[in-house]
């Protein structure tokens, strides 16, 4: 708090001592005492509703909304005192119960309850949850905290009230009603207190508002018992409640706003730091530890003091017992939501967790296993067949010119196109029946584990390459795609296999397709040769990168002919302008 807020809380509290001491110490004749101690209370709610009023002007949003609330409820109350101390002042009236009081009395509550509400709605807690769980469990806290509340009071104090002479009187139930709706609002500010957020903005608001609520209730509720017994008149050091109280609003009142600061949090250099996410409030577990605490507590002390009862009377007063079995069935209740909604997050953190563990295996864009999941894979493969002699190939496709791709369409082309491609190289590799796994090993190379023989490996590798030249309509334009396979075999060579070895030589087999003539397939046969398996300018077949229609013999053979010219690159001469959209 401020210092300027300190010395107005001082001074402030000082006066309501001096009056209370004065009015109570018997110096003055009865009507002067009973004359200051109305003037306190008076004085008290002007300045509750004054204060509250001018400075909810000067404000804006939640901040302004709670202070005119409070203003017309102060304002309220205060129309109750004047006709109270008239009662008792000018008729002659010691306890004046039931009155016309008491309609002033109770329009407080009925805008002290908003006031709070519209600070609770401008809770962070809840607003940025938006989730109807922490309404209805925040509900359930209050019930449950009022209910505990109530039990204790009612087998300590109202109980022996209620059974009374008097008990069934309407001046006894109307007497009642002041602790109870001093309870509430003493609820409601308990359970704002303990959210972290708006305990930091509202940390003065909320401590003095608190401390006047429960003056408001102290002197409500030995104004209760007193006519619960049947008093002739109320103490005035009994009214001390009623004149500090309001003057505690009015402090609230003109409590400053806490701006509520983002702190800085410190973040290891090994952690990667995201501007999108916020550093989370410190204390925040503790409030929300202690909001979860406190209900249960105040419960368990409701069990406690039925069970006193119990002991000591030997008897429960039955009113008090089924209000503590409403209780105990509220927070099972409560327990049981907060299981569902601990099973849901649970479901959420699962499917959280599996969708990080296949993004951490998968390639983003096409979907296929990454590179540090293939290489688990073959690293498994090998471990089977070093132990158990289990037969596997290899295979490493590369893209031919596929930066061709992205320079001339663009890389949105390119993605589309390698999603295509994947796609085809997915279908071929399961339609030959072998099975074996598929991954994207980086840029346009794609690697192929099959647990097969070399000669089902070379086969597979011709029908991706027929697959692969496929046509394909791209942003427009019709493009066909070459591909260059290098192929080995899991037990070529003599020495113990490494995927390190595997794959170097799977790539020189597949660099040695490259060179001679692109569109084709290399692979390591039985005695460690590298030999073409197949080639498309050998086999004469029709291809072009930018298909217009089948290439002529002439280019065909020319293909054949000059390693310049190759499947997947396109002639030079064409290159002259841009592609023809067909």
């Amino acid at each position: 708090m401020a210092n300027s807020l300190r010395k107005r809380i001082v001074v402030s509290l000082g006066a309501v001592a001096l009056v209370v001491a004065l009015a109570s110490s018997g110096l003055l004749p009865k009507a002067a005492s009973v004359a200051l101690d109305d003037a306190g209370q008076l004085a008290g709610g002007i300045a509750a509703t004054v204060v509250c009023w001018r400075t909810g002007r000067r404000r804006s949003g939640a901040q302004r909304r709670w202070r005119l609330l409070m203003a017309a409820g102060m304002a309220c109350w205060t129309g109750g005192m004047l006709v109270w101390a008239l009662y008792r002042s000018v008729l002659d009236v010691p306890l004046p119960s039931p009155s016309y009081a008491d309609f002033g009395f109770f329009l407080f509550p009925i805008f002290a309850v908003p006031a709070l509400l519209s600070v609770m709605r401008r809770a962070p807690h809840q607003s940025e949850d938006g989730s109807r769980y922490h309404w209805l469990t925040s509900l359930l806290d209050g019930l449950i905290v009022v209910g505990s509340l109530f039990v204790m009071s009612w087998a300590t104090v109202l109980g022996p009230a209620a059974r009374s002479d008097r008990s069934d009187s309407v001046q006894f139930l109307i007497a009642l009603m002041y602790p109870i709706t001093d309870l509430v609002l003493l609820v409601m500010v308990g359970l704002l207190a303990v959210i972290p957020r708006v305990l930091r903005r509202y940390r003065a608001q909320l401590t003095l508002l608190g401390a006047g609520l429960t003056c408001l209730a102290i002197s409500d509720s030995l104004y209760a018992y007193l006519v619960a017994a049947g008093a002739d008149e109320m103490p005035l050091i009994a009214d001390a409640g009623f004149i500090a109280g309001p003057v505690l609003i009015a402090l609230a009142a003109s409590a400053p706003s806490v701006a509520v600061a983002v702190p800085t949090v410190s973040v290891p250099d090994s952690v990667p730091k995201s501007a999108d996410t916020p550093p989370g409030p410190p204390g925040g577990r503790e409030g929300e530890r202690t909001r979860l605490l406190v209900p249960h507590a105040l419960m368990a002390l409701t069990g406690v003091s039925v069970a006193i009862q119990r002991f000591t009377q030997g008897t429960v007063d039955p009113i008090a017992f089924g209000l503590f079995l409403t209780v105990i069935v509220l927070a099972v209740v409560r327990q049981v939501m907060t299981l569902l909604q601990n099973d849901a997050l649970l479901r959420t953190l699962y499917a959280a967790q599996n969708e990080l563990t296949y993004r951490a295996h998968h390639d983003g864009l096409t979907g296929l296993l990454n590179r540090s999941a293939f290489d688990e894979h073959l690293t498994a493969a090998i471990d089977r067949h070093n132990d158990n002699g289990d037969v596997g190939v290899l295979l490493l496709v590369d893209l031919d010119d596929f930066k061709a791709i992205n320079d001339r369409l663009g890389h949105g082309a390119g993605d589309r196109s390698l999603k295509t491609l994947s796609s085809r190289l997915v279908d071929t590799v399961n339609a030959q029946g072998n099975g074996g796994v598929v991954a994207r090993f980086g840029g346009d190379e794609f690697t192929v584990l099959i647990p097969a023989s070399i000669d089902a490996g070379c086969t597979t590798a011709r029908s991706i390459v027929d697959a692969l030249r496929a046509p394909q309509d791209i942003e427009g334009h019709t493009v066909s795609i070459g591909a260059s396979v290098g192929v080995v075999e899991l037990d070529v060579f003599e020495q113990a296999v490494t995927a390190d070895t595997l794959l170097r030589n799977a790539d020189r087999a597949m660099y040695e397709a490259k060179k001679n003539g692109k569109a084709g397939v290399f692979a390591y046969d039985s005695d460690g040769t590298l030999r073409m398996v197949y080639n498309l300018s050998v086999q004469a077949a029709p291809f072009n990168w930018f298909g217009h229609g089948h290439a002529t013999a002439d280019a065909q053979g020319n293909r054949g002919m000059s390693p310049n010219i190759v499947a997947g690159e396109p002639d030079p001469a064409r290159l002259i302008g841009p592609p023809t959209r067909m």
